[in-house]
C-alpha cells in the first residue's frame, strides 16, 4: 500500500507544518509576525486561523501529490461565513513533501470567500443500497477555479497583502 494512503493523516499534518514554517519564515524576514491557531477538527470548514498585521484568515488546507490526478476539492460551506475564509491547496513532491505548487481560492485581505457554486459533494461510502448521499454542506470546486501561485511569497501576499 502506498505510504501516502497508509499515513494520510500524518502527511496532512507534515504538509501543514512545512507550509507554516515557510510562511512564518517569510513573515519573520519582513518583520511581519504571523499568529497561528489550529483547530482540533475542521467541522467549521477551516484548519488554521492565521493573523498578520490585522488581517485574519480562516484557512482550509488541502494537499495532493505532484503528478497526481486530483481535479477537485470538497469545501465546507461554513468556510464562507468565516472572516477571510480561503483555501490553500499545496501540491507536494511525493518523496520529500516539499511544496512544488501553491493553489489559491480566496479573496483579497478583508474580502469574503468567493462563491462556492452549487455543485454538492457526495458521501464517500454508499448506504445499504449502495447509494452515495448528497452532502448539503459540501461544495465541489474544480481545480480550474484555483489560482496558481508562483511562490510562497505570492501566497503570503494573497493571505496578508503586500507590504
Amino acid at each position: 500500500m502506498d505510504k501516502h494512503l497508509r499515513h494520510s493523516s500524518t502527511r496532512e499534518e507534515y504538509v501543514e507544518y512545512i507550509l507554516l514554517a515557510e510562511l512564518c519564515s517569510l513573515g519573520w524576514a519582513r518583520d511581519r509576525m504571523i499568529e497561528v491557531a489550529r483547530t482540533q477538527t475542521d467541522a467549521q470548514g477551516y484548519d488554521l486561523v492565521l493573523a498578520c498585521d490585522g488581517v485574519i484568515r480562516h484557512v482550509q488546507m488541502k494537499a495532493s501529490k505532484a503528478g497526481g490526478r486530483t481535479a477537485t476539492q470538497n469545501i465546507n460551506v461554513a468556510l464562507a461565513t468565516k472572516p477571510g475564509g480561503c483555501v490553500v491547496w499545496v501540491v507536494v513532491d511525493p518523496e520529500t513533501l516539499r511544496p512544488v505548487e501553491y493553489l489559491w481560492f480566496g479573496g483579497a485581505p478583508g474580502d469574503p470567500l468567493p462563491d462556492l457554486g452549487e455543485k454538492r459533494g457526495r458521501h464517500t461510502r454508499g448506504n445499504a443500497e449502495g447509494t452515495k448521499g448528497v452532502r448539503d454542506d459540501i461544495r465541489v470546486i474544480n481545480k480550474g477555479r484555483f489560482e496558481r501561485l508562483a511562490s510562497a511569497e505570492t501566497l503570503f501576499a494573497r493571505l496578508f497583502g503586500a507590504a
